[in-house]
């Protein structure tokens, strides 16, 4: 059974009185247990405006959302969040407020109106405070947290909500390699424990490599779904984002800048890591890498060994291998 599913959707929102803008029209997409999906598109193109149509919070303009099967409008606010927990890129109003006090809120749903927590809501605080590991955290003001911090904080309120689908709009915009990462792979983690996890996101080598499916949005084109590695091979990724523009190599995560190439050509040997880093470096300075070039460069770790028909050379680096290059197309000039 599809935690979500939409039929015939079109949103955007209105810009007079008599009209309305739309940003995707005949949207039919759905997502299962244990699905981590990735919405990907240009900016503009509806990714935030998609998130909160199908959540209730902004009205749609056609179609219909459906959860287990029962329309989006048949939902009270408190089955809703029954169903559904969400987390959007805005930040808590309150920083004085403890992490435990925050997650707390999760349980509003199943409180009573008083908001007095039974042994049950207790149980699954703690529950959702052990799956993200903020242990240590708990009896921290938010204004203590890093952003990093917070955003775990965040998913585990959304836990604590003990709904079957989690969506996140942005949930790693403003963190640093590492926490982007940990905080991906905690998502992944939770869907592999049978949740459905949405993520709205620009990252997309992250993505790419943790996400079941991804849903991508285009100006004025029909939305594609499939897995990432499908979409990569058949250009539609590349297609969505506009990559081909700046010659960006999907298969490889490279970047071809278009730097000139100065006449000097290498032939590259040694272990494939350090053979593609000093490839890079290598055409970033305008040498190409050729299999027929009689230069040979044999790479290791620690060592780089330059072969001509007259000589060889030792370098310990690759900064010190494009310094013997670069002087050798200019043996005039210094080191």
């Amino acid at each position: 059974m599809s935690l979500l599913e939409t039929r015939s959707l079109s949103i955007g929102y209105t810009q007079k009185a008599t009209s309305a803008k739309v940003l995707q029209k005949d949207v039919n997409l759905s997502i299962n247990p244990g699905e981590i999906i990735s919405l990907m598109g240009q900016n503009g193109v509806g990714k935030t405006t998609f998130v909160k149509t199908i959540s209730g919070l902004i009205p749609r303009l056609s179609g219909e959302v459906y959860y287990h099967h029962d329309p989006l409008e048949h939902l009270n606010t408190n089955e809703l969040a029954r169903r559904l927990s969400i987390v959007l890129t805005e930040k808590p109003y309150s920083h004085n407020i403890s992490v435990l006090e925050l997650i707390a809120i999760g349980r509003h749903p199943y409180s009573n109106w008083m908001g007095v927590l039974s042994d049950k809501d207790k149980k699954a605080i703690d529950w959702a405070i052990n799956e993200t590991h903020i242990n240590y955290l708990a009896d921290k003001k938010l204004y203590e947290l890093s952003d990093g911090q917070l955003q775990k904080v965040m998913i585990a309120r959304a836990l604590a909500q003990e709904t079957d689908l989690i969506i996140l709009d942005e949930p790693a915009a403003h963190l640093d390699l590492y926490n982007k990462i940990e905080v991906m792979t905690l998502l992944r983690s939770i869907a592999q424990k049978g949740k459905g996890i949405l993520i709205s996101t620009h990252d997309m080598q992250i993505s790419t490599q943790l996400s079941d499916r991804l849903w991508l949005f285009n100006f004025n084109e029909p939305v594609q779904q499939g897995t990432p590695e499908d979409l990569i091979l058949d250009g539609t990724l590349e297609k969505t984002l506009y990559l081909q523009d700046y010659g960006y190599d999907m298969i490889h995560g490279s970047i071809n800048i278009g730097t000139p190439e100065n006449g000097t050509s290498v032939k590259l040997e040694g272990p494939e890591a350090v053979l593609f880093w000093t490839s890079q470096a290598l055409r970033r300075n305008g040498i190409k890498v050729s299999e027929s070039a009689e230069t040979i460069v044999s790479c290791s770790k620690k060592e780089w060994i330059i072969r001509t028909p007259e000589s060889s050379k030792h370098c310990t680096t690759i900064g010190e291998l494009l310094a013997y290059f670069r002087q050798a197309a200019n043996p005039g000039s210094r080191l």
